[in-house]
């Protein structure tokens, strides 16, 4: 879905426009600023949910313009399942109505020796959302250790050497047999790119081709998503085109 269709949906009794910033069948990216300038002009709220490119796009969360952002710690922040994160701006949380909460969510919590008596109030950050339940805490440190990482290397070069890889699977895509299925305009693209074979049948046979050699990719909404990362190199790109091409 475009910024357009979601910003013209817009009416004075939208209370909340949740949409990805980079779509995960197409790698599709939104104009996340159009769409909050639109939704806060009637009182409303933007989630977005960057599962699809945090730790992989370089962005800047102030330029954005979101209420709220969401994300699985297991695709680009190399995290294992079970975790995530979500954030929320400090006046979008003023705003929203408090719900029954965790008692980790009360501030104070750490003090054992006082969590049944005195006042309850709600921790001002994000935490006070926190699921109620206790948390899986053997998935955070590897999750840590995966942010450190990509801190060190930087998101930037992250992006960087997936766009050359990209850009180099897009040059030589076998345009007889195959069809770019994500924007052709590398800045309306997230940080993986997506081909379809010309017939749709051949899409899936496609997909069993590379995985049988060795060439692992996903297949999406009748297309493959191809995401390169650091460990991927030109050779890669050689295998997959080979076997796109025979």
């Amino acid at each position: 879905m475009l910024a357009e269709d979601l910003i013209d949906a817009i009416t004075p009794s939208t209370r909340l426009i949740s949409t990805s910033l980079v779509r995960f069948d197409d790698s599709a990216r939104c104009d996340a600023t159009r769409i909050a300038d639109a939704i806060h002009k009637v009182s409303g709220m933007l989630l977005l949910d960057v599962a699809q490119c945090v730790g992989a796009l370089p962005m800047k969360v102030s330029e954005l313009g979101a209420d709220f952002l969401v994300a699985s710690g297991y695709k680009w922040l190399l995290g294992p399942y079970g975790t995530g994160f979500f954030w929320a701006s400090a006046k979008s949380m003023a705003a929203l109505k408090p719900m029954p909460a965790y008692w980790t969510a009360i501030e104070g919590a750490n003090d054992f020796s006082k969590l049944s008596g005195g006042e309850m109030k709600l921790k001002k950050e994000a935490s006070r959302w926190d699921m109620p339940e206790t948390a899986n805490f053997f998935n955070l440190a590897p999750l840590q250790a995966s942010l450190e990482f990509i801190a060190r290397v930087g998101v930037k070069t992250v992006w960087d050497h997936n766009q050359e890889l990209m850009a180099q699977i897009i040059e030589r895509l076998p345009l007889d047999k195959c069809v770019l299925a994500s924007p052709a305009d590398p800045n309306l693209r997230g940080p993986y790119v997506c081909v379809a074979s010309r017939h749709a049948t051949e899409t899936p046979k496609a997909y069993e081709k590379l995985r049988a050699a060795g060439v692992i990719v996903s297949l999406r909404e009748g297309a493959l998503r191809i995401a390169p990362h650091l460990y991927n190199t030109e050779l890669d790109v050689d295998r997959l085109i080979a076997a796109l091409t025979t």
